[in-house]
């Protein structure tokens, strides 16, 4: 019976804790190097535990995954699982060179097939106005977890090819994502907190494009940081009407945007002292410890929720 409990357990997990454990794990390869390494271990085992029950989700109710996967929002959401791998690959690279490159290029190539099948179930075959919603940047953007993490790999020429889809992609979408979003808003439901996943996508071509473009035209890097720090800027005005509703699974969306936000001001604070702007750089360190804080808060809110979700999930069948 309790195999049985676990098992139908599983079927219920929402898509939303993948992309929610990205940003976890993200946020800890920015606790990290401040010492705290204990935090990023015991969030990278969480990862990983998390990934196994999706693939067991899939392998044991290949219906369930099948009827997600073919809705667009969930589908979407789904791109999280490979970003996962790719972030773990760089985690197990410390450790073991061989196994941690093959998961990252496993990542990398699951992200690539679930991209081509969404662009052609979504976008060529079936597209739709109303599921057009900030979640694509997850799958159309979420690549670039590769070049974020994988400096590492050494593979500088698949880097370059994975930051150039990534800045045109981005140019397309996010004129596209900010009208529909002013002419349709996003005002009620579960879907209101996509809204914050504007902040990922520039934030990802900032922090890939410093990552593999050896000599970074100055401007594109001031555009993208500018991009950057208007999203965070949305979110964070935001961030009241997001937190008036009740706790919902859709909260993942505040999650790794935010923890990538981080990132993106931790870099351009190095690029800006790099050029020699020490005073600039100072700043844009001192807003990324706000980021830090901000986020942790958030993150540690809604992992929070999850896990509490998930408990009382198991009372109530045992009462039943």
């Amino acid at each position: 019976m309790p195999q049985k409990s676990l098992k139908n357990h599983i079927s219920l997990l929402p898509v939303a804790i993948l992309p929610t454990m990205v940003g976890a794990a993200t946020l800890s390869n920015m606790w990290s190097p401040l010492g705290f390494t204990w935090i990023r271990h015991i969030t990278m085992w969480a990862s990983a535990l998390v990934l196994l029950c999706y693939i067991a989700k899939i392998a044991l109710h290949f219906g369930t995954f099948k009827k997600e996967y073919m809705a667009t929002v969930p589908a979407s959401l789904y791109a999280g699982g490979t970003m996962i791998t790719m972030i773990l690959g760089n985690y197990i690279f410390e450790f073991s060179p061989v196994i941690g490159k093959a998961l990252w290029a496993i990542g990398l190539g699951l992200h690539t097939i679930h991209l081509l099948f969404f662009i052609y179930n979504n976008v060529i075959k079936n597209f739709d106005k109303n599921t057009f919603i900030p979640s694509w940047f997850v799958t159309f953007n979420g690549i670039m977890v590769s070049t974020v993490v994988g400096v590492p790999m050494n593979e500088p020429t698949i880097g370059k090819i994975v930051v150039y889809y990534g800045l045109i992609v981005f140019a397309i979408l996010l004129p596209c994502m900010v009208v529909r979003l002013i002419k349709n808003p996003i005002t009620t439901g579960p879907l209101f907190m996509t809204k914050a996943i504007i902040l990922a996508p520039s934030s990802l071509c900032l922090v890939s494009y410093l990552n593999f473009i050896t000599e970074p035209n100055v401007f594109i890097v001031y555009a993208l940081y500018a991009i950057v720090f208007i999203s965070l800027i949305y979110v964070i005005i935001n961030l009241p009407k997001f937190f008036s509703f009740s706790f919902h699974p859709g909260f993942a969306g505040l999650t790794f945007p935010m923890a990538i936000g981080i990132v993106a001001s931790n870099k351009m604070s190095a690029f800006l002292v790099g050029q020699g702007y020490e005073a600039f750089g100072e700043v844009i360190k001192q807003i990324t410890g706000f980021q830090l804080y901000i986020t942790t808060v958030i993150i540690g809110f809604v992992l929070f929720n999850f896990v509490r979700l998930l408990v009382n999930s198991f009372k109530t069948k045992d009462a039943a």
